[in-house]
């Protein structure tokens, strides 16, 4: 991986783990609702300028029905879900359960007939594990609003395995670009009655509408671009490493700019939440999945050699 690809990622890590840090600015200003809607709809009218700049069509009347159903099940409906979540758990922990998608995707890979690896299944087992020391040894106060705040991130996890899945079966030969910024406007129309009865009693701080459009602007739609840049750039396999970077900076960021406290059991949790995704990419050292064997053929076939 070059040093510009290397910045790359790690940037897209520190954006991505700065969106549980705004959320948790916005939430109490302007509510659930408000912060969900908003963020989806800078996102769209961002991305929807960029394929207008790039001449790149969305073909809307052939594919609206799945930019719709893709869009609120892939970004509408898990934003609400962690917007919920970020009105009762650090930044942290928000980024933890967001880290726990890939344990899904194989659950959900292995209930329609898919045997996962002996590194997946383990890594499976070590993710729940993380989860449940994250809830019941962390630093916040246990009762039903943290029980459905960790529910509603897992739930958003389980969107998110999902909505990969359909994305692949319903666009199977379109620009991820505008996939994104298809599903970004499918999504955001059905939040915008959810804006309407959410409007804030007052007209928010400068530093809150900031917040909001950071989180659609850049944590959304450019942090979009910035991915599918390094697919194209290092490929997908070294580009979702950046889900171990996620939690490190989402629980920095809080802990630099809003004082969450990172404790021993936080760090807990995220650490093995961390090892359980690698176990799923097949990272760890004695879990890798052996190459397959390639039959030498019976009757050696001579190689011309070229010069370049």
């Amino acid at each position: 991986m070059n040093p510009a690809a290397l910045f790359r990622l790690v940037l897209l890590g520190m954006i991505w783990g700065a969106s549980f840090l705004f959320q948790r600015v916005c939430v109490p200003a302007v509510g659930v609702g408000m912060t969900a809607a908003s963020r989806m709809l800078f996102a769209a009218v961002t991305l929807f300028v960029v394929l207008l700049v790039l001449r790149k069509p969305l073909q809307w009347r052939k594919r609206w029905r799945d930019y719709l159903i893709v869009g609120i099940t892939a970004s509408g409906l898990p934003f609400l879900l962690f917007a919920f979540g970020a009105g009762h758990l650090p930044a942290g922990y928000l980024a933890v359960l967001n880290a726990t998608v890939p344990l899904f995707t194989v659950l959900l890979g292995w209930a329609g007939g898919t045997q996962p690896s002996a590194s997946k299944f383990a890594g499976v087992g070590v993710g729940v594990l993380g989860v449940f020391v994250l809830a019941k040894f962390g630093s916040v106060e246990p009762g039903w609003p943290t029980v459905l705040a960790f529910a509603a991130g897992l739930g958003a996890a389980v969107l998110y395995s999902i909505s990969a899945r359909a994305a692949k079966a319903r666009f199977p030969d379109v620009d991820p670009l505008v996939v994104a910024g298809g599903n970004m406007i499918g999504g955001a129309l059905p939040l915008i009655p959810v804006a309407a009865l959410s409007l804030p009693a007052q007209l928010p701080s400068l530093g809150v509408i900031a917040a909001l459009a950071a989180l659609g602007i850049l944590c959304t739609a450019i942090a979009f671009i910035l991915f599918y840049r390094l697919i194209a750039d290092i490929g997908s396999e070294r580009t979702v490493t950046v889900t171990f970077l996620i939690p490190l900076f989402a629980q920095t960021w809080g802990a630099l700019f809003l004082g969450e406290h990172i404790t021993l059991a936080s760090a807990t949790g995220c650490g093995l939440v961390l090892l359980a995704v690698a176990l799923i990419f097949e990272l760890v050292p004695g879990f890798r999945r052996a190459p397959a064997r390639v039959a030498a053929p019976l009757v050696a076939t001579p190689v011309r050699q070229e010069c370049s």
